[in-house]
C-alpha cells in the first residue's frame, strides 16, 4: 500500500487511545468503589456503635444485627481492596499508553526522515531535469542562429545580429558544453534517486511497517491482558462479596436472619426489665406468678436410621455402602436432569421444600424417589439438600485431623508439588471419607464438563463447596478482631484445595485404581 506507513501509524494511534480510555474508565471506577467502600464501612461502624449504646438488652436480634453490620463492614473493606486492585490496572494501562506513544513517535520520526529524503531526491531530480531542458533549448537556438535559420535570426535594424560566424561557433560550443554537463548531472541524480527509492521501498519502509505492526500488536495484547486481569479481579471481588453475604459457616445475611428468635428475645426483655420503680421480686407481687414457657412441638422420627448428622463411618458400617445413599441419589438425579442448568449448586432452593426433602430422607432414605414431579419441579431443592447434608456432618468430609495438612498442601506454589501433596493427604483419609470424596469429585467433574451450558467451572464449584466440605477449624483460635481476615484467608485456601482436586481429578483418583 502506498499509504501503508500512515495507515499503520493511525492504527497504533487508535489502539493507544483505546488503552487511554480504558485507563480513564478504571480510574473513575476505582474512585467510585473506594468511596462506596469507605462509606459502607463507616456506616456499618457508626450503626454498630449506636446500636450498642441504645440497645443493652438486644438478644438474638441484636446479635444477628451486629453480625449483619459486620458483614457490611467486611464488604466495605473488600470494596476498598477491589478499588486498589483496579487502580493498579488503570495505572498499568496508562503506562502502556505512554510506552506505545513513545514507540510510535520514534518509528514515525524515522519513517518521516526517510520519506523526506526520498521526496528531496525526487525534487532534485525534477530540478535537474528542468535545467537540462532549458540548456537544451538554448543550445538548439544557438545552432539555429549559426545556420541562419530565419526563425532564430534577429531582424535587421538597431538590434540586428552583428555576431560573426566565429562568435556564433563559440556560443554554440558553450551551449553544447552546458547541455552535456546538465545531462551528466541529471543522469547522476536519476541514478541516485533510483537507488534511494529502491533502498526506501525494499529496506526502510518494510522495517518501519514491521516496527509499527509490532508496536500495535504489543499494545493490543497488553490491553487485552489488562482487561482480562480486570475481569478476574472483578469476578474475585464479587465472589468475596458473595461469600460474605451467604456462606456455609452461618455468618451470611440469610443465616443470621434465621437465628433471630422473637420468643427468646421477648423472654429476655421481660426477665431483665426493671420498670420505673426498679425490678419487682416475686414476694412483692400479690398475684399468682406464671412463667413464660416456650412450647415446642416434639419431633418424632419413626426411622431409626437417619442420614443427616450421622458420621460417614457410621453410615458405612450401618448401611454397608461405601457411598451414602443420599449422595448417590442426589448426584444421579442432578446428572440426569441438571447438568445444563445455569448456576447448578450455586442457586439455592426454597427453604420449606428443602426441609421437607430433608425430613423425607431422614424418615426413609431408600423410599425417597427424586424422579417424582414434586422434587424435579426445582432441581435446586435437591442440590441444596445435598449441600445441607455435607454441612451437618459431625465430622466434615475433610476430617479435622487432616484439616491443617490440606491447608498446608494448598499453600505450595508449585502446581505439581501441590497436587502430589494433596494426593498424599487424600490417600490417608478413612475409607468412608475417601470413597465419598472420590464419588463427589467424580460428580462435580461431570458438572464442570458441561460448564459451557451451566456456567459452573472448577473455580465456581470450589467456591461453593470449599467451606461446605472442610468446615472452619482454624478461625476459632484467633481473637474476634483477627477472625475476619483469618477467615477470609482460610476460605481462600479451602477453595484452592477443592479446586486443585477437581482440576486434577483423574490424576489424583484414577491413578489409584
Amino acid at each position: 500500500m502506498d499509504c501503508g506507513f500512515q495507515c499503520l501509524s493511525d492504527k497504533v494511534k487508535e489502539d493507544m487511545q483505546a488503552a487511554k480510555d480504558a485507563s480513564l474508565f478504571l480510574k473513575k471506577r476505582a474512585a467510585i468503589e473506594e468511596e462506596y467502600g469507605k462509606q459502607m464501612a463507616k456506616l456499618a461502624q457508626s450503626m454498630s456503635e449506636s446500636f450498642d449504646k441504645s440497645h443493652p438488652r438486644s438478644g438474638t436480634y441484636g446479635d444477628a444485627w451486629i453480625s449483619m453490620l459486620k458483614v457490611h463492614e467486611t464488604i466495605g473493606e473488600q470494596r476498598i481492596k477491589f478499588s486498589n486492585s483496579i487502580l493498579e490496572v488503570a495505572e498499568d494501562l496508562q503506562l502502556l499508553h505512554k510506552d506505545t506513544e513513545r514507540g510510535r513517535k520514534q518509528v514515525k520520526d524515522t519513517g518521516t526522515r526517510f520519506e523526506k529524503a526520498l521526496v528531496d531526491a525526487d525534487a532534485n531530480l525534477e530540478k535537474l531535469k528542468l535545467k537540462y531542458d532549458s540548456q537544451n533549448e538554448d543550445w538548439e537556438r544557438t545552432v539555429m542562429q549559426k545556420n541562419n535559420d530565419p526563425l532564430h535570426v534577429p531582424k535587421k535594424g538597431i538590434f540586428k545580429n552583428s555576431k560573426t560566424p566565429a562568435q556564433l561557433s563559440r556560443l554554440e560550443e558553450e551551449a553544447r558544453y552546458k547541455v552535456t554537463l546538465a545531462d551528466k548531472n541529471y543522469r547522476q541524480q536519476l541514478q541516485s534517486t533510483n537507488a534511494s527509492r529502491q533502498e526506501y521501498y525494499q529496506a526502510h519502509l518494510p522495517k518501519i511497517l514491521t516496527d509499527l505492526k509490532a508496536i500495535d500488536d504489543e499494545c493490543c495484547v497488553a490491553l487485552r491482558y489488562q482487561l482480562a486481569r480486570y475481569s478476574y479481579i472483578y469476578e474475585e471481588a464479587l465472589a468475596a462479596d458473595g461469600i460474605a453475604l451467604d456462606n456455609d459457616d452461618g455468618l451470611g445475611l440469610r443465616s443470621l436472619t434465621e437465628k433471630i428468635d422473637k420468643d427468646a428475645d421477648f423472654t429476655l426483655f421481660i426477665n431483665s426489665y426493671h420498670g420505673r420503680n426498679g425490678k419487682t421480686s416475686k414476694s412483692d407481687s400479690p398475684y399468682k406468678d406464671y412463667n413464660l414457657v416456650t412450647v415446642q412441638t416434639p419431633v418424632t422420627n419413626a426411622n431409626p436410621n437417619p442420614v443427616f448428622g450421622v458420621p460417614l463411618n457410621t453410615l458405612l458400617v450401618r448401611d454397608q455402602q461405601e457411598v451414602p445413599w443420599i449422595l448417590r441419589k442426589c448426584a444421579e438425579t442432578v446428572e440426569t436432569y441438571g447438568l445444563n442448568v445455569v448456576g447448578i449448586y450455586r442457586l439455592s432452593g426454597t427453604n420449606s421444600q428443602i426441609q421437607k426433602l430433608k425430613g423425607a430422607f431422614d424418615r426413609d432414605c431408600n423410599a425417597v424417589n427424586l424422579n417424582s414431579e414434586e422434587y424435579l419441579s426445582d432441581i435446586n431443592n435437591i442440590t441444596s439438600v445435598l449441600k445441607l447434608w455435607f454441612r451437618e456432618l459431625p465430622e466434615p468430609l475433610f476430617p479435622s485431623a487432616s484439616y491443617q495438612q490440606f491447608l498446608d498442601a494448598a499453600q505450595i506454589e508449585d502446581d505439581i508439588k501441590r497436587v502430589l501433596g494433596l494426593h498424599a493427604v487424600i490417600n490417608d483419609l478413612p475409607d468412608a471419607h475417601y470413597a465419598t470424596l472420590k464419588y463427589l469429585m467424580s460428580h462435580l467433574d461431570k458438572i464442570q464438563q458441561h460448564q459451557r451450558y451451566n456456567k459452573m467451572g472448577a473455580s465456581n464449584l470450589a467456591t461453593i463447596f470449599g467451606m461446605t466440605l472442610m468446615g472452619n477449624e482454624v478461625a476459632g483460635a484467633y481473637s474476634p478482631t483477627q477472625q475476619g481476615s483469618q477467615r477470609f484467608n482460610e476460605t481462600q485456601l479451602q477453595v484452592k484445595v477443592v479446586q486443585t482436586i477437581l482440576e486434577n481429578y483423574a490424576l489424583i483418583f484414577e491413578a489409584d485404581q
